[in-house]
């Protein structure tokens, strides 16, 4: 349940320019305007995520803590405006050999239901149901919660545009979609003060262990729309983090359910769940 999934990304990319200038095929100014810098792109993208109404993504996340490797991949739907989430981890592998069967996680509101295949025969019941409003922030389950957030793009560009070093690589598709690529690094202390309370708790969480340095590149597409986030953090002690999220579709509908209440087992206290 502890497992890092974190955070997060998958790739932004968008070639604009200032004043309302056009871009010719191979990404200059006409009309001799200057084009938009790697932070105006940012800060463009930053503006139509935050008009976004739903995304669905693929992620890939490995982690290197204390001698021991793992990788996941999932695929995550989001409702970022009410913070609807549902994660679908179909297998863990750590260094030996696949070692978690896989888990589903679905949040809606102050409520998250897990179903984790090793414990259907446990529990009697596909689902464990959580609700979240009597947790403390250091809570393990709140991890996952901070794990599930992540894979929104939208505070990954906040703390991008925080980058002292962030350049264009060029121009690449992604998932047959035009983007043009930017890279940099990020000091995590200055990048947390871009977010709000709650994901600034919830990034410090997910980053702190990796260090302080987060190196990333985002690939923008010519709309405004991150297509992937690529995201490598190592820190002292031998701890590595590397995080890929790749963005397929925005605004389209997308289902996040409860799971029916008979399928569902409510824990009051997640320290009651079978380990």
């Amino acid at each position: 349940m502890t497992r890092m999934a974190g955070a997060g990304a998958a790739g932004l990319v968008l070639l604009v320019s200032l004043g309302g200038c056009r871009l010719d095929g191979e990404g200059n100014a006409s009309g001799g305007a200057r084009p938009a810098t790697p932070q105006q792109v940012l800060e463009k993208a930053i503006k139509r995520l935050g008009a976004v109404t739903t995304y669905q993504a693929s992620v890939s996340l490995s982690t290197f803590v204390g001698g021991m490797s793992e990788h996941l991949d999932g695929e995550v739907v989001s409702r970022p405006k009410d913070g609807a989430v549902r994660f679908d981890i179909p297998y863990t592998i750590d260094d030996e050999a696949v070692d978690d069967a896989g888990s589903d996680q679905i949040l809606l509101g102050d409520k998250l239901y897990i179903k984790n295949y090793n414990l259907i025969a446990v529990i009697h019941k596909p689902w464990i149901g959580i609700s979240l409003a009597t947790l403390r922030p250091a809570d393990p389950v709140m991890a996952l919660v901070a794990q599930m957030h992540q894979t929104n793009p939208l505070p990954q560009i906040r703390m991008f545009t925080t980058s002292k070093d962030v350049h264009t690589a060029g121009r690449e598709t992604k998932g047959g979609t035009p983007t043009s690529r930017y890279q940099g690094t990020f000091a995590l202390d200055e990048a947390l003060t871009k977010l709000d309370a709650t994901g600034r708790a919830e990034a410090q969480r997910i980053y702190e262990r990796f260090g302080s340095t987060v190196n990333f590149d985002v690939w923008i597409d010519d709309h405004q729309l991150v297509r992937q986030i690529s995201l490598v953090s190592r820190g002292a002690e031998k701890r590595r983090l590397n995080a890929t999220m790749t963005y397929s579709t925005f605004d389209t509908p997308v289902s996040i359910t409860a799971p029916p209440p008979k399928d569902v087992k409510n824990i009051d206290d997640p320290k009651d769940i079978p380990a």
